[in-house]
């Protein structure tokens, strides 16, 4: 395990220490500084809140402490129980369904208000369709993807 690893590992674990609970990590390295945290365990819901955003808040909270500390930016996404792969799964439900909706009708359409990394996903998935595109519009928690005929 790498320092980096160890630090985040500490970051999270300090964290549910200071709020009593102790759920199993499994951390994963990506490309460059990019790490995924996979926390699992029983009565961690609230940990998750409303739509992910006590989630995103935990995520975001745990990388700022990290780059604190190491004066470098690292990016960690962390889920709980599956949350976000649950989530990811339903996104590209959404997603293939208004693909579907632009190809019949032939005009763009908007999704609905999506956090950065589902507008990311969104986006990787349109660019292996030929006939469709997409970009981001909107400003801050109303940022959404528009999918739209390739002209």
């Amino acid at each position: 395990m790498t320092n980096k690893e160890d630090i985040i590992k500490n970051k999270i674990n300090e964290i549910f220490n200071y709020i009593g609970v102790t759920p199993e990590l499994s951390l994963k390295q990506g490309d460059n500084n990019f790490y995924m945290v996979d926390i699992t365990g029983n009565d961690l819901n609230f940990l998750i809140g409303y739509r992910g955003e006590s989630l995103d808040a935990l995520q975001n909270l745990v990388n700022q402490m990290i780059f604190k500390q190491l004066n470098e930016w690292v990016q960690v996404i962390i889920d709980i129980n599956g949350y976000k792969n649950q989530k990811q799964g339903k996104i590209e439900e959404i997603a293939r369904r208004f693909i579907d909706k632009v190809r019949f009708l032939g005009h763009e359409i908007d999704l609905p208000p999506m956090e950065a990394y589902e507008r990311r996903y969104v986006h990787m998935l349109l660019s292996q369709y030929d006939d469709v595109e997409s970009e981001s519009r909107g400003e801050g928690r109303n940022r959404r993807v528009v999918i739209k005929p390739k002209k």
